[in-house]
């Protein structure tokens, strides 16, 4: 490599570090037409990744490997793109080259260690997590990786014992502290309370370490019953949140919109295939509904596994729904339900009907029914104020920004809502709409009611959900692995003052 090379390689890696990732294509194309370089390659595939171009990204690591297929970096990004284009297959063996390649690279194993993780491949998963962890075991996300799996798998103590190792190698790591809120019941003893206070004041942190704190402390002071304290840090960390976030509450309008004109006009029986769905289940409805809950009744049973939210169909429907209306047409009559069929093989699934729990499923009901009319769909939907209260309570993985404001989160409720009206008038009895406080009045009628729509078999495992081990990945693990109780009826009336906003939009 020529000295000229080197420093045009050392400008572009300064862009990339401070995301000038559209300046590091441009640069290193022009640069790779005359000096082909793995390394630049390499470089160029990551810029494409964080824009976005996965198909682009793939195309550079390919073609760095073309030139040095020693080149492990490479092989492990190949691998990361695959995994976000959701081809699990590809995914893992392009991560297991990059660790043959290099055994003791740490970032292929991790990558790997999730990549077991979203495919409910457990055992795998701590595996590859515990082999990083001998290589560099002061790495505080992996200690929240390998919680976050002992945590779905109804492990509590081993949970907590990773995310306070986490916060001892680093005390500005805040995302540990919040999770470790969510497993622990505080009391005045609880040294943690006055410890996320000082990291709050005392720290030099940034807006997104202090929205952790916030939403933890909001979960202390909640156990504490000093709801005047909890209230302050909820609000302020939805407030920074939603700065953090960028959002307009239109898009979601203008996709309603534009879904319900599309099913008004097309011919559902001419679309429609023939079959297809008969061992899915989709679950769907808002966060915080319920959702969870019936997911762990259902999966209870011997003949069901579930894939929880796996995302795979709003991810490519999505993709059409932006398209030209001769694309759409031509997605509709397309094999996509032997491409979902494919995806969710790569799941470690037991038993012969798949739950698929993607809660944003419910933009796209009329798909589904294209694609598998067979299939099952339950809708669970609650008290509206208690749901949004606990949409507004939680911080997701995955935050969208209409969750952080109250307005924007009415608004949303009430998109949802009008869209669940359309679905229904338009599908009628084949989508079974389940109300949470039914579930939790009338437990047993209830789900025996679900499990008749599901046509499965009576089994008493059903009932008695929260006895067995079925992995729960989402927020409301703590309330699925309980016995039904009714304390989360009703609980809007703890904060209806400080959420008037909000609620005066849901009457």
């Amino acid at each position: 490599m020529t000295k000229s090379l080197k420093e045009k390689i050392s400008i572009l890696i300064k862009k990339f570090e401070i995301g000038k990732f559209q300046d590091v294509i441009n640069d290193s194309l022009i640069i790779l037409k005359k000096n082909d370089n793995d390394f630049l390659w390499n470089l160029a595939g990551l810029s494409f990744q964080n824009i976005h171009q996965i198909e682009k990204s793939i195309n550079c690591f390919e073609n760095a490997l073309g030139l040095n297929p020693k080149n492990f970096s490479a092989s492990n990004n190949l691998g990361l793109s695959y995994k976000k284009l959701r081809n699990y297959s590809k995914a893992e063996e392009y991560l297991q080259i990059s660790i043959e390649l290099n055994p003791k690279y740490v970032n292929a194993l991790v990558n790997l260690g999730n990549l077991k993780n979203e495919t409910y491949f457990f055992d795998n998963a701590i595996s590859f997590y515990n082999k990083a962890l001998i290589l560099n075991k002061n790495l505080p996300l992996i200690h929240l990786n390998i919680s976050s799996v002992y945590q779905s798998l109804n492990k509590i103590n081993e949970a907590k014992e990773h995310l306070n190792k986490a916060i001892l190698i680093d005390e500005t790591f805040t995302i540990a502290d919040q999770k470790l809120t969510t497993l622990e019941k505080y009391d005045e003893k609880n040294p943690h309370t006055k410890m996320m206070v000082y990291k709050l004041e005392k720290l030099k942190l940034n807006e997104n370490q202090k929205v952790y704190l916030h939403f933890g402390l909001y979960k202390a002071y909640k156990d504490l019953k000093e709801y005047k304290k909890s209230f302050h840090h909820l609000k302020s960390g939805n407030q920074l949140q939603r700065k953090l976030l960028k959002y307009d509450i239109d898009q979601h309008k203008s996709l309603s919109k534009k879904i319900k004109s599309i099913f008004e006009k097309i011919d559902l029986k001419e679309l429609q295939q023939s079959n297809g769905g008969e061992n899915n289940i989709f679950i769907l409805g808002m966060p915080r509904s319920g959702t969870t809950l019936i997911e762990k009744i259902i999966s209870s049973h011997s003949d069901v596994s579930t894939i929880s939210e796996s995302n795979f169909i709003p991810e490519k429907v999505y993709k059409y729904l932006k398209k030209d209306s001769e694309s759409l047409k031509n997605f509709l009559k397309s094999d996509f339900k032997n491409k979902y069929n494919e995806f969710i093989k790569s799941f470690n699934i037991k038993g012969k009907i798949v739950i698929d729990k993607t809660l944003t499923n419910f933009w796209h009901i009329g798909f589904i029914k294209i694609f598998f009319p067979k299939a099952k769909i339950i809708h669970i939907f609650r008290n509206p104020k208690d749901n949004c209260l606990s949409i507004y309570e939680n911080l997701f993985d995955y935050a969208e920004g209409w969750n952080s404001d109250q307005k924007e989160l009415a608004e949303y409720y009430l998109i949802y809502k009008d869209l669940m009206d359309f679905w229904n008038k338009l599908f009628g009895d084949s989508i079974l709409n389940i109300k949470y406080e039914d579930v939790i009045l009338d437990t047993e009628t209830k789900i025996k009611d679900i499990i008749k729509f599901c046509d499965l078999e009576w089994e008493n495992a059903c009932l008695e959900f929260h006895k067995n081990n079925n992995p729960i990945k989402t927020v409301s693990f703590n309330q699925a692995n309980r016995p039904i109780y009714k304390t989360s009826v009703n609980k809007y009336e703890l904060y209806e003052k400080e959420l008037k906003i909000l609620f005066s939009k849901l009457i």
